[in-house]
């Protein structure tokens, strides 16, 4: 029984082995088994028991933050304020020694008075409105205010902060050539438009000229509506019936640069009262060049009074001699068209009139000295000094100068042209308006 059972569980060939082998492996399935069972005891026993000897974890939550009541924190943001802007007198700060001492210190004490520095400027009001208006607007690009305009100048896009509108009124602005008294109140319409635009913070005055130059106001202006309202008052009432050209201005000639003592389209007058004024952005339109007679200087006036002293001189028995006769003399007639200052009549006919004429006198009279006209280097010259005044000692930097030629000729328009390159601005040549 027991050797079946033996086979059974090791093999038929295990019965076949000798005794002495039978033993052996008998041993080693015992020991083999029994090192399994024990390892499986220990094995065992560690997972079981392992998780006993861990620690639990425990979580611990912060204190809770110090908070408070909205209002008990509102109540005191508000005695806060309200003990800034209360006015209980400030403590002021002194010396205090820490020991005794021989020497007596001076009570030091504050200065209440304001601290001014350059920053700070002296505000004053620009209108009739109060401070309000004066803190408000008048001040641009180079102060405290914001108030830059856009412009459609003709064409000529563009903004500034201050700007000058300078607008030729003189009698060839309205002639048939150019459409008239009609065509010129296109030009009015188109500057009142560029008025009305210009921002109520920005500044600006609005200049015309033609055998002079006048001003709508003294000093660059808040663009409110009434200023606006005003400016365009003054712009419409220039070359109306009766009313052509411009004779008398506000403007003169300043003592300084190239001296001038008249001429025609006077865009030098215009031009000056813009820098006096500090515009840093002037439109110019314009239908010709400008004539400005430039004076004579003291060698040829000096020159001039010497010659004339010496042919006095030397006709002084001829001039007293010299009578008076009656001399039939052609009168010419007058065209119709308008002259400066308004016009001289209707149209006329020439004809032959007898006139009273000095007769006998000495003949080789000197002649007054050739009148002499502006170049543009003249010009240049001439407001490159005002902006070395007005303008590069102040810290300011150039104006920009942007020019129309309303059906203007080829001189008007390369000086015009030339004028706007120099001081970065734009020129256009304006044919005609709709």
């Amino acid at each position: 029984m027991k050797k079946e059972l033996s086979n059974l569980l090791l093999g038929v060939g295990f019965s076949r082995l000798s005794a002495n082998r039978r033993k052996w492996l008998r041993m080693l399935f015992l020991t083999s088994l029994a090192v399994h069972v024990v390892g499986l005891a220990i094995f065992g026993g560690y997972v079981v028991m392992h998780p006993k000897k861990r620690e639990k974890p425990i979580f611990v939550t912060p204190p809770p933050i110090k908070t408070y009541e909205p209002r008990k924190l509102e109540h005191r943001v508000k005695v806060r304020k309200k003990q800034r802007s209360s006015s209980r007198p400030s403590l002021i700060p002194r010396l205090v020694s820490m020991k005794p001492s021989n020497i007596s210190l001076p009570k030091i004490e504050m200065d209440p008075k304001l601290i001014h520095t350059s920053f700070q400027p002296k505000f004053k009001a620009v209108s009739g409105m109060g401070m309000g208006v004066g803190l408000g607007t008048g001040y641009g690009l180079g102060g405290f205010g914001t108030g830059v305009s856009n412009f459609n100048f003709f064409g000529i896009r563009g903004r500034g902060d201050k700007i000058a509108i300078l607008l030729d009124v003189s009698v060839s602005m309205v002639e048939e050539g150019r459409g008239g008294p009609a065509g010129f109140m296109r030009v009015k319409q188109r500057v009142a438009e560029v008025v009305t635009k210009l921002d109520e913070a920005g500044m600006f005055n609005v200049i015309a000229f033609a055998d002079a130059a006048r001003t709508w106001k003294r000093e660059l202006l808040i663009g409110n509506e009434d200023n606006r309202n005003q400016a365009k008052n003054f712009i419409f009432g220039f070359n109306t019936e009766g009313n052509y050209g411009l004779k008398n201005g506000n403007v003169g000639s300043m003592d300084m640069g190239i001296p001038a003592v008249g001429g025609g389209t006077r865009l030098d007058l215009a031009l000056t009262a813009a820098f006096l004024q500090g515009a840093d952005t002037i439109l110019v339109i314009s239908d010709g060049l400008p004539r400005v007679e430039r004076g004579m200087d003291a060698n040829r006036a000096k020159e001039h009074q010497l010659k004339m002293a010496n042919w006095n001189k030397a006709n002084a028995n001829a001039m007293v001699n010299a009578g008076w006769v009656d001399k039939k003399v052609w009168v010419a007639g007058h065209d119709g068209k308008l002259r400066e200052g308004g016009p001289t009549g209707p149209k006329t006919k020439g004809h032959w009139e007898v006139k009273r004429v000095r007769t006998g006198m000495p003949k080789g009279r000197p002649k007054e000295p050739k009148t002499e006209y502006w170049t543009l280097q003249d010009f240049l010259t001439h407001f490159e000094k005002l902006f070395e005044k007005y303008y590069q000692k102040k810290g300011k930097k150039r104006p920009v100068v942007h020019c129309i030629g309303y059906q203007i000729d080829r001189d008007g328009g390369r000086f015009l042209k030339k004028l706007a390159h120099t001081y970065k601005g734009n020129y256009r040549r304006v044919a005609s308006l709709r």
